[in-house]
Formats: C-alpha cells, sequence, structure tokens
C-alpha cells in the first residue's frame, strides 16, 4: 500500500484539546491556558484525537507538540524534549507514565526540599511529587521496566502548578493508525472479494445502471444496478446486520416492507420498483435515502 494513501486515510478530529506547539515546559503550557482557555469538555475520545492530530503533525514535521487540557492534564511527547514540571508547595502534582508502563525505579535529585512517591495503580503507572518551598529546583529520573527513561526536571512555584502531567508516544500512536488503516482497507477488499465470489454470474450487458438515490449519505448504496429480475445495491463499508436499514417498496404511493438478501457487501432485492426507500431509525433521528429507477434528472 502506498504510504500516501495511508497518511490520507487517517482521520484527525477537531478536538477541545490543545496543541501547544513549540511548548517545552508545564510553565509555558500553564501560561498559555491562562490567557487562552481551551473550550468544552475533555473526554477519552476527544484526547485520542488531540494525541493523533499530533502524532500527525510529528510523522510531518519531525516536532511533536505537548497536549493541554481544559482539566488542568499537560500531555508530553515522550522522548521529544526534557519537560519542566510545574509544581507549588502545598499540592501534589501527579505524573503519570505510559500506559502499561511499570516503574522499575527512581531517582530524585534534592530528596531533602522535595517528595516523590510510586504508585502503580491498576495498568497506570504514577509519581506523585510535592517541593517543600517554592522558588527551588531539581530532577526527576523514572526508570520503566519497558527500558524507557524518563528524564524531568521539577520546577517549584509558589502560586501556580500543573495537577496533572502525562506522556504519549508520538511513534506509537502513528504506527498505530497505519494499522488500523491497513487492517480497514484489508477487511474492505475481503468483503469486495467475498461480494464478487458468491454473486451468481450476470452478463454484464444485461446490467441495467440506470438508478439515482437521494437523502442520508452515511447509508447511500456506493453502486446500484439490476439484472436478471433483482436490484443490487452495493452498500458502504462495513455496514453490519445491526444497523442495516430496511428496504420498502414504494407501491401506490404506500410504503411495502420487503425482503431483501445480504450478500457480502450487497443487498440483494428480489424485486424491480420504480422507487424504493432504505430506512433506519425512528422519530427526529430517522434516516431515509430513497431510490429512484431511471436516470438522474438535470440540475440535481
Amino acid at each position: 500500500m502506498k504510504k500516501q494513501s495511508i497518511i490520507a486515510a487517517i482521520a484527525l478530529l477537531t478536538s477541545p484539546l490543545a496543541l501547544a506547539s513549540g511548548m517545552e515546559n508545564s510553565k509555558q503550557v500553564y501560561d498559555s491556558l491562562i490567557h487562552n482557555p481551551v473550550p468544552g469538555t475533555a473526554s477519552a475520545k476527544t484526547l485520542q484525537s488531540a494525541i493523533q492530530q499530533a502524532s500527525q503533525v510529528w510523522h510531518d514535521t519531525g516536532t511533536a507538540s505537548a497536549i493541554a487540557g481544559n482539566n488542568g492534564e499537560v500531555l508530553y511527547p515522550y522522548g521529544q524534549s526534557t519537560p519542566d514540571i510545574l509544581c507549588s508547595p502545598l499540592h501534589t502534582t501527579i505524573i503519570k507514565l505510559l500506559p502499561g508502563e511499570k516503574i522499575a525505579g527512581s531517582a530524585l535529585g534534592d530528596k531533602i526540599r522535595w517528595t516523590a512517591t510510586n504508585l502503580q495503580l491498576g495498568n497506570q503507572a504514577v509519581v506523585l511529587v510535592r517541593p517543600m518551598h517554592g522558588g527551588i529546583t531539581t530532577n526527576l529520573v523514572i526508570a520503566s521496566t519497558s527500558g524507557k527513561i524518563y528524564d524531568l526536571t521539577l520546577v517549584s512555584d509558589k502560586a501556580k502548578f500543573v495537577p496533572t502531567v502525562g506522556f504519549y508516544d508520538p511513534q506509537q500512536e502513528w504506527n498505530k493508525a497505519v494499522v488500523g488503516v491497513q487492517m480497514q482497507q484489508q477487511a474492505n477488499a475481503a468483503a469486495q472479494r467475498k461480494a464478487t465470489m458468491t454473486l451468481p454470474n450476470i452478463n454484464p450487458a444485461d446490467l441495467d445502471f440506470s438508478y439515482y438515490c437521494t437523502g442520508s449519505h452515511r447509508y447511500r448504496p456506493v453502486r446500484i444496478f439490476s439484472a436478471a429480475g433483482k436490484v443490487y445495491l452495493q452498500m458502504p463499508p462495513g455496514m453490519q446486520y445491526g444497523n442495516a436499514p430496511a428496504v420498502f417498496v414504494m407501491e401506490d404511493g404506500k410504503e411495502q416492507l420487503t425482503n431483501f438478501q445480504m450478500i457480502g457487501g450487497y443487498y440483494v432485492i428480489d424485486q424491480l420498483f420504480h422507487e424504493a426507500k432504505l430506512l433506519l431509525g425512528t422519530g427526529d433521528n430517522k434516516q431515509i435515502v430513497t431510490i429512484h429507477a431511471g436516470n438522474r434528472p438535470s440540475g440535481w
């Protein structure tokens, strides 16, 4: 598969989490958020979208950014910098390692004026740090059982602190995105091959493609044709029985539910029609696709 097709296929969603481009420490991120607060509510979905976007930028430019959320958490790209972690007396800052990591050991530079406590909370390893005074600094080195080294600088401020600091791995995230796209493309190709093998032998000269459809884009067939008294609807990739729309044929202005077979990625309707509808959902959530026999009128 060509590299360009993989890149084009990875969808990056707009997120209420901010990419702190060029920022290397949590004080800069903190000050930026004070003047430019992040809108919206952070969630697991929006966080993953922001990580995917930052990983895309890293792949394109070689530079990965910190990610700041409106819940006070700052995520740093692992291995891309030595971040300054902003802490404050009488407050505890949580440092979260990459998911799945376990702490093999840690070393705190100043054990007199700083405290650091290692914890393993299920699948998440964390270190809790707290300074005794403002205006002091030290370093913290954390080694994980996977061989990763986290080299951090701890900075104490009397008034400001970042409550939670975490990490993401842009290389790992990019690899996951590429694998996901490849798997989806392989699944689509397999479904197409299955449909080709299971559909009956039809003389291409007998195919009638004089159909068009209107309505919900999500459930519109990607191809419609008829042959030998049947209508074939090639449905969008990934369509499953659980979210498949029902088929109604219009007869005398009324909707008549009709049977169909799902073969590969095709709906096979056992009758010809002038108009049919695909319906899914009810009320305000109803989605409708209308299929018309004949050529699309000019101007549509």
